[in-house]
């Protein structure tokens, strides 16, 4: 398996992976209107925008299987910490390690670009996503609400306070 920066032609595997993704995760958990609501034309937008400004996207591929990516940025809110924006695997590759390397990626970068911590936010009830980023280290930080286009959602902010685990 191969991690590495993503690049333009990426952004269609990228969509078509936060799309589904997001479609079956959150089903339950945000308004269908709004999960209905995403499109591959709204993802590729979202996606090269975000690779145009300071942040950073890893893609996981084996040979031409595309399998994940990581998207990480600078924290709004906090100085100085990194934040996990978005962390998708594909159905076949979930279970083989891979979202973990993709987080150990994110996180070697934060600890290399001399970021204190590093944050991720998650929709409540998106438990098995909770359950992985604590198994690795991450701790409560605050609940609060978000909004997704105008669809609130109690969610959670959690941290990795020491990124030397990263190292």
């Amino acid at each position: 398996m191969i991690i590495r920066d993503a690049v333009y032609d990426d952004i269609d595997n990228i969509a078509e992976l936060y799309i589904s993704n997001w479609k079956e995760t959150y089903k339950g958990l945000l308004s269908e209107d709004y999960l209905n609501g995403l499109t591959k034309d709204y993802a590729v937008e979202k996606w090269s925008k975000y690779l145009k400004n300071e942040n950073q996207i890893f893609v996981a591929y084996e040979e031409n299987e595309f399998l994940g990516f990581v998207a990480s940025k600078k924290d709004d809110e906090e100085e100085n910490y990194w934040y996990l924006d978005s962390l998708h695997i594909t159905k076949n590759s979930r279970g083989k390690g891979i979202g973990t390397k993709l987080i150990y990626r994110v996180g070697q970068y934060a600890l290399k670009h001399g970021y204190e911590c590093m944050s991720i936010c998650i929709v409540e009830g998106n438990d098995n996503a909770k359950r992985i980023y604590e198994k690795l280290g991450a701790v409560h930080y605050k609940y609060f609400i978000d909004d997704f286009g105008g669809v609130k959602s109690n969610s959670e902010k959690l941290i990795w306070k020491n990124l030397s685990i990263f190292a």
